[in-house]
């Protein structure tokens, strides 16, 4: 399947470490792979097994594309029944999926047209074929941000013109303004009732993957749900018994929805097979009382960053969010998340490209030197007294809320050193946390000064990044403040097919997003997991693909 829409990196492999009870010693950060799960050819694995994992939250939603559906753990799970025509490689390059496409390809360049030709094999499991139709109808959906459809992002899509079928049968995509990234547009397609009225994109899937009756469950890929049971937090898949493609390994995955803070105790405790760390050093010193796992390294895909709400009054000024910024030590917040799991420091300054991408230009950390003095002198510049502890106008601190999320315990590390490190220059920062499940409600209505959060990284991050900057209103751009050129300045990288002039056009718009310091990149974090020592295909990676019937179990 291929990777993740946004909200929700190559380097020599590094050993993978045994888990064993003796107290581990201090660990040198090392160079880590793009990919860092444990390869194995079919005929390896053994037939059957539950593959066990867990989820912050079940999903509030089962339609990927509302703008209710915010968390990467709603698109781990719809990866296993949801199909995509194209996959991703280890260096996040993209290829034709064999399982629903024989072909995909740019046929013409004026005007764009993108040649789908879907496997004949491809249906959904109630035996309805994967045809133009359902292509056609995720474009309807996704076209317009203005229309009826409660769409978190038209990125790609709202550049399409028609789509219609061919001749041969082929799915022909036919854009009214180029866009270079129309291969992320082919990920996670809908079938056609659940897309084709905003009624049906809202209800259709809001409580599971349901056939056009609403009460099966159906699928389009080697997984189909058998049971989802909200009380108890799970979501159960089984084998497909209508997929055409090589037959699952696994009889089943089981999603268990698991406090993050819980998550490192249920993997020792075998009540699950994976724990991503997400640097967490207590998970990690807790999982390695199992002798029987491994950890995985890759580079991660997601970036931590601070997001400032330009519409509170005492961050309007872009000269008091660039002092905010200079005031914080990068590496110092880094080091405080990342190394507890062993994992090297990144720090991060560009908010397209991820460490390691092709793309990737350090913009803003030339625009945090200077240390405490520069921030002060920005300060003054913008009107406040910083000749005390405090810095003031009109006898007002300077005082800022920074909303981080429950049961996250590096947020509560990075958000007490950014206390700390803004107090240096006169800036009151005050944490306020709220529950897991009321997070995102905060972000939705701008109920935030700072926040910190995940943003996941991209193989295609140039169009599908648009949306988190500009408009000033787009539901995804939680600053609600942007820079008016940046309009033009996208419809100029998107409609260009040329790789590298694209890519020179992205960074420009990168150094005009910096120049806002309303999104502070702070650092890229490497995934470290512990995986069951038999596992094979899964685990961490920057963008590669999973493919989910290739999973398995290799004998003890």
């Amino acid at each position: 399947m291929a990777g993740a829409p946004a909200w929700v990196l190559l380097a020599t492999l590094i050993g993978t470490l045994t888990f064993g009870c003796a107290t581990p010693g201090p660990e040198e950060p090392g160079p880590v792979p793009a990919t860092g799960w444990v390869a194995a050819d079919r005929d390896e694995l053994v037939d059957g097994g539950t593959l066990r994992l867990a989820v912050d939250a079940l999903p509030p939603t089962y339609q990927l594309h509302s703008v209710n559906s915010v968390d990467i753990d709603d698109v781990r799970i719809a990866d296993l029944y949801l199909p995509s025509f194209v996959s991703l490689t280890a260096d996040g390059t993209w290829v034709p999926d064999p399982a629903y496409a024989t072909d995909v390809r740019l046929v013409s360049t004026d005007p764009q047209v993108v040649q789908v030709q879907i496997n004949p094999e491809a249906r959904w499991s109630d035996g309805t074929p994967l045809t133009c139709a359902d292509i056609e109808a995720n474009w309807r959906a996704l076209r317009d941000p203005d229309d009826d459809y409660s769409a978190g992002s038209t990125a790609v899509w709202q550049d399409v013109e028609s789509v219609t079928q061919g001749p041969s049968g082929e799915v022909l995509i036919t854009f009214a303004d180029a866009n270079a990234d129309w291969p992320a547009a082919l990920s996670y397609i809908y079938p056609t009732w659940a897309m084709d009225t905003p009624e049906h994109f809202e209800k259709a899937w809001a409580d599971g993957p349901f056939a056009a009756d609403g009460t099966t469950y159906v699928s389009g890929g080697p997984f189909i749900v058998t049971k989802i049971d909200a009380l108890a937090g799970m979501v159960v898949l089984g084998r497909n018994p209508a997929w055409w493609g090589e037959p699952a390994k696994l009889d089943s995955v089981v999603f268990t929805a698991v406090t993050r803070t819980s998550q490192g105790q249920a993997f020792a405790n075998r009540e699950i097979d994976v724990v991503n760390f997400n640097s967490d050093a207590d998970a990690y010193r807790t999982a390695r009382a199992r002798r029987d796992a491994t950890v995985l390294r890759s580079r991660g895909s997601v970036s931590r960053q601070l997001i400032i709400n330009a519409q509170v009054p005492a961050l309007a000024d872009a000269r008091v969010r660039q002092a905010f910024a200079v005031s914080l030590d990068r590496e110092v917040l880094a080091r405080a998340v990342v190394t507890g799991v062993g994992s090297p420091v990144l720090t991060l300054g560009n908010l397209l490209f991820t460490p390691g991408q092709h793309g990737y230009v350090d913009h803003m950390g030339p625009l945090l030197t200077g240390g405490p003095d520069k921030a002060r002198a920005l300060l003054a510049e913008a009107g406040y007294d910083t000749s005390g502890d405090k810095a003031t106008k009109d006898g007002t601190p300077l005082t800022v809320r920074l909303v981080i999320s429950a049961g996250v315990p590096a947020s509560i590390s990075v958000a007490q050193l950014v206390v700390a490190q803004a107090a240096e220059v006169g800036i009151t920062v005050t944490i306020d946390v709220v529950p897991y499940e009321k997070f995102f409600d905060h972000l939705d209505m701008r109920d935030f000064d700072i926040t910190y959060m995940g943003q996941g990284g991209e193989a295609f991050p140039v169009a599908s990044s648009e949306p988190m900057y500009y408009p000033a209103d787009s539901p995804w751009n939680l600053s609600g403040i942007t820079d008016d050129r940046l309009g033009a300045m996208w419809r100029e990288a998107n409609a260009e097919l040329n790789p590298q002039t694209r890519t020179d056009l992205a960074n420009r718009i990168d150094e005009r997003l910096v120049a806002l310091v309303t999104v502070i990149p702070l650092f890229s974090e490497p995934d470290a997991w512990g995986v069951t020592s038999t596992l094979r295909n899964y685990g961490p990676a920057q963008f590669q693909s999973i493919t989910w019937q290739d999973v398995g179990f290799v004998a003890q």
